[in-house]
């Protein structure tokens, strides 16, 4: 069987979530685990199209390959859906894909003969839509409903996708995204000393990661919450990562109007490798997000060994089980008797870490891999 996996526009992106930073895992671990079926990562674009195919990278397995074309996608939607054309389809004719998964966020093309798969992450757009000024996401629906079948990563967005688009419900298949143990595992103490100070990181610390909108992250709200902590008498400082300098200084103006900018540190960009470290140095990781699709950084926490508060909302409380303390993200009163009640119990942030490394066990890129596998031949066969 020859497979198309549109990654090629997320593996050229210099975004640094989502599924932009979760791509060469997967497509590593399929690589690894599959050597049978053939994959062609597809992708088309046009402007800095040059750039944008030098930077991507794909497994070096021969069963691998690459194909892109330098073709406007606006051209090409107009043609498929004015025309009910499939111009994609006559441009892989010579590739015989029998499976077209679009896999980066984008727009599935219309297809007569090659069976579907398509991804979508979350339907926070539409949940949401206060949180979104670009109008991306606009071919979502008309891909879920165009797709043979429909991977979602967690049970959350396969129940948006049934009540928001009324996608039937055997349509859709959940594969959860996998961790990679090799980069996220505890951290002793002693080993890292030099990126300690390197880095500046205080001796007890309550850390946050906020990687794309503040307002779905519910930054101000932990801020609220972390002030009544200082207010009560709490000293460990609020350790901040971001995904971007920008965002970094947005989140500071907002400490700052909250008189916080001396009990916070906020760090951008911070390598992949080094983000353990953080975890494993946490007393706790705060993640009151009020919308995400599957919830990565609860899952990484976990996994470094770190105790977990999350929300009570969407995917969260699906991915951490009875492994963290869940909270009305809303309440700012309730985040932060969470907090102090975890920072002032060793035995509860022992039991905690326990119960975060075990949940963690439960999600791998093997596990993903295989599943994903399954649902090609599930729609080979369609």
């Amino acid at each position: 069987m020859k497979i198309a996996i549109d990654a090629a526009i997320g593996l050229s992106s210099f975004e640094k979530g989502g599924i932009y930073y979760l791509l060469p895992y997967f497509l590593n671990t399929l690589s690894t685990l599959d050597k049978k079926n053939q994959y062609v990562i597809f992708g088309y674009f046009f402007k800095n199209y040059q750039k944008k195919i030098q930077n991507i990278k794909i497994p070096q397995e021969s069963n691998f390959s690459l194909k892109t074309l330098r073709l406007p996608g606006g051209l090409l939607r107009n043609i498929e859906q004015n025309l009910h054309l499939p111009l994609l389809e006559y441009f892989l004719k010579n590739e015989k894909i029998s499976v077209y998964h679009g896999i980066s966020g984008s727009r599935l093309p219309y297809f007569k003969k090659i069976k579907t798969v398509y991804t979508v992450h979350d339907l926070s757009f539409e949940t949401h839509p206060q949180w979104y000024k670009e109008k991306w996401y606009k071919d979502i629906r008309l891909s879920a409903e165009r797709a043979d079948i429909i991977i979602s990563p967690s049970y959350l967005t396969k129940k948006d996708l049934i009540n928001i688009y009324h996608i039937p419900e055997n349509k859709i298949k959940v594969v959860y995204w996998g961790i990679d143990t090799d980069i996220f595992y505890p951290v002793n103490k002693e080993k890292i000393q030099r990126k300690i100070i390197d880095y500046s990181l205080p001796e007890r610390f309550i850390l946050t990661i906020v990687t794309s909108s503040i307002q779905r992250k519910n930054t101000h709200n932990l801020l609220n919450a972390y002030k009544i902590l200082t207010q009560n008498g709490v000293k460990e400082t609020l350790v901040i990562v971001t995904g971007t300098d920008y965002l970094k200084e947005i989140i500071m103006e907002v400490a700052k109007e909250k008189h916080l900018e001396e009990n916070i540190i906020c760090y951008s960009e911070i390598p992949k490798t080094d983000l353990t470290i953080f975890y494993s140095l946490a007393e706790v990781f705060v993640f009151p997000s009020l919308y995400e699709g599957f919830g990565l950084p609860v899952l990484e926490a976990m996994t470094c060994g770190c105790p977990v508060i999350t929300s009570n909302t969407s995917c969260l409380p699906e991915i951490v089980d009875n492994a963290a303390i869940l909270v009305d993200p809303y309440n700012a009163e309730e985040i932060a008797n969470a907090m102090k009640k975890v920072l002032s119990d060793e035995n509860l942030r022992q039991q905690m870490r326990k119960k975060g490394l075990e949940r963690s066990k439960m999600f791998s890129w093997e596990k993903t891999a295989r599943e994903t596998l399954q649902v090609y031949y599930q729609a080979a066969n369609i």
